[in-house]
């Protein structure tokens, strides 16, 4: 099997970081795949394959672990007068690339690079250069360098539209300007590259973007368990300002008057671990609901494509509630929803959560932001319930308030306002408030997989599953009923 020193992925690790690109040659063991979003990659694969139905009679290069393979059943191809090729794979100097869907004229050759985004981001201009300058090497003639994205604006009604649902974007003239930065970095790597000394390259923003580094914590292993990084609810920007000026631990912070006056007192306790709490500001916002209380948590699920009419890339779906009754007596009564899955819920969720939660009534969420978009997007898309939805919408309040204005803070909330924290620092030693102990779902990113993953399960396995979705949402609205009663204590 041939070993290439640079493929088309290592080049973009180069361009973001030499390190990066000399750890995955010489330490790849060190690499945290925590970092890896396994929703990103499962919505490129399914956009991906989608866009070949754009191209016909399209030939695809079948993956191998030997890229040399992959090449000679590339040059089958060609040579059968194949115009579209998915997975065109070529190497020049043990550079390899795989084209995503090449299409071949008695002129040349058009790129095509497939995305599973909704924009053109500067890094896939970086991909193209690479495959554009290799392929010239090769004397195939790039005419044209196109990157295929998803088209936000899209909005589905019956059958895809691929014309509509894909925005083809030309950057040939951006591809061929960086050539001669592709050649430079090329060379370098070949010729100039020192494998057997690691590259000292600082901590920058190169760190997280434009994706985030797995070798992060190798990179810093230098720095105090506490450190500035760990720093919650303080962005990126400023922490690289603190790291670069020389202050590292929490303690470098408190010690930086100047730096430590200026942040936000969730952040200055989080240092010191301070316990916080605002008694007369807590009251106030008590003093907002009224009974019967309904506490509302949604459960939610994004395509990539959309798989049903009134739908755009991306937009969340909700397939979920749990809505937990509190009564003025202390009495409380539990409602839920989970749709059936392969068919389009959220007409029938809507109608549920109409019956479920009568006009004028308190409702109450955590992070009601998310719970009002989910609610303002279904009266949108239904307007024969637009009225009862959104009063459901404008009867709403946030019981994060408190602790994101940081009336109340235990250093057990590890400087977060999360539910998924601010509830064991409340109840340390309830488990039933502890999200670890649920089966199989334990977070919002779970219980999204879980619902996708549905369809492919035996019906013994789906009812597992849907046993775990209940339990896990089931959980956020009563947290929210014990967090309530827990201020109600504090008052």
């Amino acid at each position: 099997m041939i070993e290439f020193n640079v493929s088309k992925s290592r080049y973009i690790r180069a361009v973001q970081c030499l390190k990066m690109y000399w750890m995955d040659r010489v330490k790849p063991q060190e690499f945290d795949n925590s970092v890896l979003d396994e929703a990103v990659l499962e919505n490129g694969n399914d956009v991906g394959e989608l866009a070949l139905s754009i191209f016909p009679d399209i030939s695809k290069v079948a993956f191998e672990t030997d890229k040399q393979i992959m090449i000679n059943q590339t040059k089958q191809f060609i040579d059968n007068k194949s115009k579209y090729i998915a997975e065109a794979s070529f190497s020049y100097m043990g550079r390899f690339l795989s084209v995503d869907i090449l299409e071949i004229y008695e002129d040349g050759v058009v790129i095509n690079e497939v995305k599973s985004s909704t924009s053109v981001k500067d890094v896939y201009i970086d991909d193209v250069a690479y495959q554009s300058y290799i392929l010239n090497l090769l004397g195939m003639n790039v005419r044209k360098a196109n990157v295929i994205i998803l088209n936000s604006e899209y909005t589905r009604q019956g059958n895809l539209d691929l014309s509509k649902l894909f925005s083809i974007n030309d950057v040939t003239e951006q591809a061929y300007s960086r050539h001669s930065k592709v050649e430079e970095l090329l060379d370098f790597l070949s010729q100039d590259l020192d494998l057997e000394k690691e590259p000292e390259i600082n901590i920058a923003e190169h760190c997280f973007s434009p994706y985030p580094c797995g070798y992060f914590g190798y990179c810093t292993k230098h720095l105090p368990e506490d450190n500035i990084f760990t720093i919650r609810n303080l962005n990126r920007k400023n922490k690289l300002m603190m790291y670069h000026s020389g202050i590292y631990s929490f303690d470098d912070v408190i010690n930086s008057k100047e730096i430590y006056a200026k942040l936000r007192p969730v952040i200055k306790d989080q240092l010191q671990e301070k316990f916080v709490i605002d008694k007369k500001q807590i009251a106030r916002f008590l003093a907002n609901f009224y009974y019967p209380i309904y506490y509302l948590d949604f459960e939610t699920v994004q395509y990539a494509i959309p798989p049903y009419d009134g739908m755009k890339p991306y937009q969340q779906m909700p397939f979920q509630y749990s809505l937990h009754i509190e009564q003025e007596d202390g009495t409380v009564e539990h409602k839920e929803y989970l749709a059936k899955d392969g068919f389009d819920c959220r007409k029938e969720l809507a109608e549920n959560l109409i019956n479920d939660i009568p006009r004028q009534s308190c409702s109450l969420a955590y992070n009601m932001a998310f719970e009002k978009g989910i609610i303002a997007d279904l009266a949108y898309q239904y307007p024969q319930h637009y009225t009862a939805l959104m009063d459901i919408y404008n009867n709403m309040v946030d019981l994060m308030v408190p602790f994101k204005n940081h009336w109340y803070y235990d250093k057990a909330m590890q400087g977060s306002y999360s539910i998924k924290y601010v509830l064991p620092a409340l109840f340390p030693e309830d488990d039933a408030m502890n999200y670890n102990n649920l089966e199989g779902v334990r977070k919002g990113g779970e219980a999204m997989a879980a619902f996708k993953n549905i369809p492919l399960l035996s019906e013994e396995e789906k009812q597992t599953v849907r046993k775990q979705l209940l339990e896990y949402c089931k959980l956020d609205t009563y947290a929210m009923v014990k967090i309530m009663n827990k201020l109600r204590e504090i008052v």
